[in-house]
């Protein structure tokens, strides 16, 4: 598992939701060993010494950590070489392949870039033709503000402008707007995009509450600055915004309340995407379990996928390209006080459409850490 400043105990959230489905599934503690791995901020390097030493000198049977999608071509040797599996976990800060990443690697992913493309689809349309996209040169790495441009096309825009803060404007110890408030300034968008992960997102939003923006021209966020654990230090500002939310534990469809109450009830706190990633995992593994003990793992993949295992955020396969879905995302209007965050759902929309088919292959990024490693 790499270092997250943002999320320092995702970790254990993670476990808490495999453990969950694996008790809802009658297995006990006891039928999964974990063994944490540190791999800094999940460079390269560190990444194949810690899948090396996992299955050579700890005979695991599963691979599984948050790291970059951009990684996995690296893992997939050795993980078909030697018949294990790669169950990995990401934000979706990365579009997949069209093949996907081979037969022995599969993802769990909240799906940002699909959010994203929804996002600047959604905007155009509300808004105008006319936006201005910000983010760092960290966020930028990513295929998250490319996804926003496509969504912005697909509504018939080529209007986009984009601003990057070089690390001597954007870093975790300075936040300097002063260029990007007058460029819109002097430009006057329809609306402003920002991505921003962690906490230089909020101070992001607390120099846009206090600016002569702030409720003048519409402010439209990548979701993780959204999120309700984001927002609880910045609720007092009043903040008026939109957004985008892929899973909540305030969504009443399909099997998610049930995971809410069953999370909940079991670790003695808030269900939470991470929670919810381990909960898909444990229900996966728990189904594989008794052909990957004896080593069928082409059995035990063939079988899962054939099972219709349904996760908070619904079906669910194991490395299966063909079955790239495109769920339903809701377009959120967040509204903060001191007492309460609100997210009132105002539309909903899908990737669908988006074409793909070139972006993994197209994508040049030095950027190896998972998009929470800051």
């Amino acid at each position: 598992m790499p270092y997250s400043g943002v999320y320092p105990y995702y970790a254990q959230h993670i476990t808490a939701g495999f453990l969950c489905a694996a008790t809802k599934m009658s297995h006990t503690a006891t039928d999964f060993a974990f063994v944490p791995t540190y791999i800094g901020q999940g460079g390269s390097k560190a990444i194949l010494e810690a899948a090396q030493k996992l299955i050579f000198f700890e005979g695991v049977d599963v691979l599984m950590g948050m790291i970059n999608p951009k990684m996995y071509p690296e893992l997939r040797p050795i993980l078909e070489n030697h018949n294990k599996l790669g169950l990995f976990f990401d934000f979706g800060e990365s579009v997949p392949p069209v093949g996907g990443y081979g037969s022995h690697i599969s993802n769990l992913s909240i799906g940002l870039w699909q959010s994203e493309y929804v996002l600047g689809q959604w905007a155009t349309k509300e808004f105008g033709h006319r936006g201005h996209m910000i983010s760092p040169i960290y966020e930028s790495g990513f295929n998250l503000s490319s996804s926003f441009l496509s969504g912005v096309g697909s509504a018939g825009s080529n209007q986009l402008k984009s601003t990057v803060l070089k690390e001597s404007h954007a870093s975790k110890d300075l936040l300097d707007l002063n260029d990007f408030f007058n460029a819109i300034d002097a430009d006057a968008p329809d609306y402003v995009h920002a991505i921003f992960v962690g906490q230089i997102g909020n101070e992001f939003l607390k120099q846009w509450s206090a600016s002569k923006f702030n409720n003048v021209i519409p402010l439209v966020t990548v979701e993780n600055m959204a999120y309700p654990d984001m927002l609880e230090d910045i609720g007092h500002l009043g903040l008026n915004f939109y957004s985008a939310s892929t899973w909540s534990k305030e969504h009443k469809t399909g099997s998610n309340p049930a995971f809410v109450r069953g999370f909940e009830n079991f670790g003695k706190q808030q269900a939470n995407l991470f929670g919810m990633l381990g909960y898909e995992a444990g229900l996966i593994l728990g189904r594989m379990k008794a052909q990957l003990t004896i080593g069928n793992t082409a059995t035990a993949i063939a079988h899962f996928n054939q099972s219709g295992t349904v996760g908070p955020k619904g079906v669910l396969y194991f490395g299966n390209p063909e079955q790239q879905s495109f769920p339903l995302i809701d377009i959120v209007k967040i509204n903060t006080t001191n007492k309460k965050n609100n997210a009132t759902i105002i539309a909903q929309g899908t990737a669908l459409g988006y074409d793909i088919s070139t972006v993994y292959s197209e994508t040049e990024s030095g950027w190896q850490n998972p998009y929470l490693s800051v």
